[in-house]
Protein backbone atom coordinates (compact mmCIF):
# COMPACT_ATOMS: atom_id res chain seq x y z
CA UNK A 1 0.00 0.00 0.00
CA UNK A 2 1.18 3.32 -1.18
CA UNK A 3 2.45 6.38 1.41
CA UNK A 4 -0.93 8.07 -0.55
CA UNK A 5 -3.15 4.60 -0.36
CA UNK A 6 -6.54 4.75 1.49
CA UNK A 7 -6.34 3.37 5.29
CA UNK A 8 -2.27 3.71 5.00
CA UNK A 9 -0.44 4.46 8.03
CA UNK A 10 1.59 6.32 6.13
CA UNK A 11 -0.56 9.01 4.52
CA UNK A 12 -0.69 12.07 6.90
CA UNK A 13 -4.14 12.61 6.09
CA UNK A 14 -5.02 9.34 6.91
CA UNK A 15 -3.59 9.12 10.34
CA UNK A 16 -4.86 13.03 11.22
CA UNK A 17 -9.19 11.23 10.39
CA UNK A 18 -7.79 8.06 12.37
CA UNK A 19 -6.82 10.54 15.47
CA UNK A 20 -9.73 12.98 14.91
CA UNK A 21 -12.15 10.21 15.00
CA UNK A 22 -10.38 7.90 17.59
CA UNK A 23 -13.73 7.29 19.58
CA UNK A 24 -12.12 4.72 22.25
CA UNK A 25 -9.32 7.02 23.78
CA UNK A 26 -11.12 7.94 26.92
CA UNK A 27 -11.59 4.31 27.41
CA UNK A 28 -7.82 3.64 27.41
CA UNK A 29 -6.75 5.77 30.04
CA UNK A 30 -8.16 4.20 32.72
CA UNK A 31 -5.55 0.42 31.41
CA UNK A 32 -2.76 2.84 31.23
CA UNK A 33 -3.33 3.82 35.04
CA UNK A 34 -3.82 0.24 35.60
CA UNK A 35 -0.47 -0.51 34.01
CA UNK A 36 1.28 2.00 35.65
CA UNK A 37 0.31 1.10 38.98
CA UNK A 38 1.26 -2.89 37.81
CA UNK A 39 4.64 -1.29 37.31
CA UNK A 40 4.32 0.55 40.47
CA UNK A 41 3.62 -2.36 42.61
CA UNK A 42 6.23 -4.60 41.04
CA UNK A 43 8.53 -2.16 42.70
CA UNK A 44 11.00 -2.02 39.51
CA UNK A 45 12.89 0.72 38.64
CA UNK A 46 11.74 2.07 35.62
CA UNK A 47 14.85 4.02 33.80
CA UNK A 48 13.58 2.99 30.01
CA UNK A 49 10.36 2.56 28.55
CA UNK A 50 9.99 1.03 25.21
CA UNK A 51 6.41 1.71 23.29
CA UNK A 52 5.97 -0.34 20.21
CA UNK A 53 3.83 1.14 17.27
CA UNK A 54 3.69 4.16 19.50
CA UNK A 55 1.75 6.12 17.04
CA UNK A 56 1.17 9.98 18.94
CA UNK A 57 2.88 8.23 21.80
CA UNK A 58 0.12 8.40 24.31
CA UNK A 59 0.88 5.28 26.04
CA UNK A 60 4.60 6.60 26.12
CA UNK A 61 4.13 9.57 27.18
CA UNK A 62 1.50 9.17 30.18
CA UNK A 63 4.21 6.22 31.29
CA UNK A 64 7.31 8.84 31.15
CA UNK A 65 4.74 11.02 33.51
CA UNK A 66 4.26 8.59 35.67
CA UNK A 67 7.97 7.92 35.78
CA UNK A 68 9.70 11.17 35.63
CA UNK A 69 13.05 9.36 35.68
CA UNK A 70 12.87 7.35 32.63
CA UNK A 71 13.31 7.64 29.21
CA UNK A 72 11.64 6.43 26.69
CA UNK A 73 11.94 4.77 22.94
CA UNK A 74 8.88 5.90 20.54
CA UNK A 75 8.80 2.93 17.48
CA UNK A 76 6.49 2.91 14.65
CA UNK A 77 7.16 2.22 11.16
CA UNK A 78 5.16 5.41 10.32
CA UNK A 79 6.93 8.53 9.18
CA UNK A 80 2.91 10.17 9.37
CA UNK A 81 2.87 8.88 12.84
CA UNK A 82 5.81 10.44 13.75
CA UNK A 83 4.85 13.73 12.32
CA UNK A 84 2.13 13.66 14.46
CA UNK A 85 3.84 12.21 17.66
CA UNK A 86 6.48 14.61 17.63
CA UNK A 87 4.52 17.64 18.89
CA UNK A 88 2.31 15.91 20.87
CA UNK A 89 5.48 15.02 23.13
CA UNK A 90 7.69 18.39 22.78
CA UNK A 91 7.64 19.02 26.76
CA UNK A 92 9.31 15.34 27.20
CA UNK A 93 11.08 15.52 23.79
CA UNK A 94 14.60 15.42 25.76
CA UNK A 95 13.48 12.18 27.13
CA UNK A 96 12.66 10.37 24.50
CA UNK A 97 14.61 8.44 21.43
CA UNK A 98 12.13 8.33 18.29
CA UNK A 99 12.80 5.15 16.05
CA UNK A 100 10.96 3.99 12.44
CA UNK A 101 10.93 0.87 11.97
CA UNK A 102 8.53 -1.79 11.21
CA UNK A 103 7.28 -3.99 14.42
CA UNK A 104 8.17 -7.53 12.24
CA UNK A 105 11.67 -6.47 11.45
CA UNK A 106 12.50 -4.92 15.05
CA UNK A 107 15.32 -7.12 16.68
CA UNK A 108 15.76 -7.57 20.06
CA UNK A 109 19.01 -5.40 20.14
CA UNK A 110 18.03 -3.09 17.73
CA UNK A 111 16.74 -1.17 20.95
CA UNK A 112 18.56 -0.76 24.34
CA UNK A 113 17.05 -2.99 26.73
CA UNK A 114 13.57 -1.70 28.44
CA UNK A 115 12.60 -2.09 31.71
CA UNK A 116 8.92 -1.58 30.89
CA UNK A 117 7.62 -2.24 27.24
CA UNK A 118 3.91 -1.47 25.96
CA UNK A 119 1.94 -1.17 23.02
CA UNK A 120 -1.06 -0.04 22.26
CA UNK A 121 -3.47 -0.91 19.14
CA UNK A 122 -0.75 -2.27 17.24
CA UNK A 123 0.40 -5.93 17.39
CA UNK A 124 -3.63 -7.26 16.43
CA UNK A 125 -2.28 -6.17 12.74
CA UNK A 126 -0.17 -9.06 12.55
CA UNK A 127 -0.48 -12.76 11.87
CA UNK A 128 -0.53 -15.08 14.54
CA UNK A 129 3.10 -16.05 13.49
CA UNK A 130 4.57 -12.70 13.40
CA UNK A 131 2.66 -11.96 16.88
CA UNK A 132 5.06 -14.78 18.19
CA UNK A 133 7.56 -13.52 16.75
CA UNK A 134 7.60 -9.84 18.08
CA UNK A 135 6.55 -11.46 21.47
CA UNK A 136 9.74 -13.16 21.22
CA UNK A 137 11.75 -9.88 20.58
CA UNK A 138 9.82 -8.31 23.35
CA UNK A 139 11.10 -10.97 25.96
CA UNK A 140 14.57 -10.19 24.48
CA UNK A 141 14.64 -6.52 24.69
CA UNK A 142 12.97 -6.33 28.25
CA UNK A 143 15.17 -6.62 31.42
CA UNK A 144 15.55 -9.57 34.18
CA UNK A 145 11.66 -8.42 35.62
CA UNK A 146 10.86 -6.15 33.31
CA UNK A 147 6.89 -6.09 32.50
CA UNK A 148 5.39 -5.48 29.26
CA UNK A 149 1.67 -4.43 28.66
CA UNK A 150 -0.09 -4.56 25.37
CA UNK A 151 -3.29 -2.94 25.48
CA UNK A 152 -4.82 -4.14 21.71
CA UNK A 153 -8.11 -4.73 20.06
CA UNK A 154 -8.60 -8.76 20.70
CA UNK A 155 -10.94 -11.37 18.87
CA UNK A 156 -13.04 -13.72 20.49
CA UNK A 157 -12.89 -17.85 20.59
CA UNK A 158 -14.63 -18.98 16.86
CA UNK A 159 -14.76 -14.98 16.70
CA UNK A 160 -18.52 -15.51 17.82
CA UNK A 161 -18.81 -12.37 20.09
CA UNK A 162 -16.60 -9.96 17.56
CA UNK A 163 -19.65 -8.20 15.94
CA UNK A 164 -21.98 -8.29 18.82
CA UNK A 165 -18.83 -6.48 20.90
CA UNK A 166 -18.17 -4.27 18.09
CA UNK A 167 -22.14 -3.38 17.38
CA UNK A 168 -22.70 -2.32 21.23
CA UNK A 169 -19.45 -0.42 21.60
CA UNK A 170 -20.77 2.36 19.95
CA UNK A 171 -23.58 2.87 23.01
CA UNK A 172 -21.12 3.05 24.99
CA UNK A 173 -17.75 5.40 22.78
CA UNK A 174 -20.21 6.56 20.49
CA UNK A 175 -19.95 6.61 16.77
CA UNK A 176 -17.54 8.00 14.34
CA UNK A 177 -18.97 10.93 12.69
CA UNK A 178 -16.85 10.09 9.42
CA UNK A 179 -16.25 6.06 8.10
CA UNK A 180 -12.80 5.58 7.70
CA UNK A 181 -10.54 3.62 5.37
CA UNK A 182 -10.54 0.12 6.29
CA UNK A 183 -6.60 -0.52 6.93
CA UNK A 184 -4.14 -2.77 6.92
CA UNK A 185 -4.98 -6.20 8.87
CA UNK A 186 -3.72 -9.90 8.44
CA UNK A 187 -6.60 -11.37 9.61
CA UNK A 188 -8.81 -12.29 12.57
CA UNK A 189 -8.19 -10.04 16.00
CA UNK A 190 -6.17 -12.63 17.81
CA UNK A 191 -7.88 -13.73 20.87
CA UNK A 192 -6.61 -12.69 23.93
CA UNK A 193 -5.81 -16.71 24.49
CA UNK A 194 -3.21 -16.44 21.88
CA UNK A 195 -1.16 -13.15 22.85
CA UNK A 196 -0.59 -15.19 26.22
CA UNK A 197 0.18 -17.98 24.74
CA UNK A 198 2.88 -16.45 22.65
CA UNK A 199 3.55 -14.52 25.74
CA UNK A 200 4.35 -17.85 27.70
CA UNK A 201 5.87 -19.33 24.51
CA UNK A 202 8.82 -16.41 24.42
CA UNK A 203 9.30 -17.24 27.91
CA UNK A 204 7.42 -14.66 29.41
CA UNK A 205 5.75 -15.07 32.87
CA UNK A 206 2.34 -14.83 34.73
CA UNK A 207 0.86 -13.65 31.46
CA UNK A 208 -2.52 -12.48 32.58
CA UNK A 209 -5.40 -9.78 31.71
CA UNK A 210 -6.37 -7.89 34.38
CA UNK A 211 -8.55 -5.44 32.51
CA UNK A 212 -10.80 -5.90 29.18
CA UNK A 213 -13.66 -4.40 27.43
CA UNK A 214 -15.51 -5.94 24.90
CA UNK A 215 -12.97 -6.11 22.03
CA UNK A 216 -10.17 -4.41 23.85
CA UNK A 217 -7.90 -5.67 26.52
CA UNK A 218 -4.96 -5.06 28.18
CA UNK A 219 -2.80 -7.80 28.56
CA UNK A 220 0.90 -8.23 31.17
CA UNK A 221 3.28 -10.32 31.22
CA UNK A 222 6.63 -10.11 33.00
CA UNK A 223 10.38 -11.19 32.52
CA UNK A 224 11.86 -13.62 34.74
CA UNK A 225 14.05 -12.36 37.59
CA UNK A 226 17.63 -13.54 37.20
CA UNK A 227 18.67 -16.25 39.78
Amino acid sequence: MGADAPGSWQSSDYTAAWAAEDVMAPVLELPRRISAALVADAGIEVRHVVDLGSGPGSYLGYMLEMFPAARGTWVDGSEAMLEMARPALAPIADRITFVVAELEGLGATAIEPADVVVSSRALHHLSPASLATVYGVIAGMLEPGGLVFNLDHVGSPEDHWHSTYRRLREQFVGRRRKRLEAHRQDGPLPPAELHLESMTAAGLLYADVPWRFLMTALLVAQKPELR
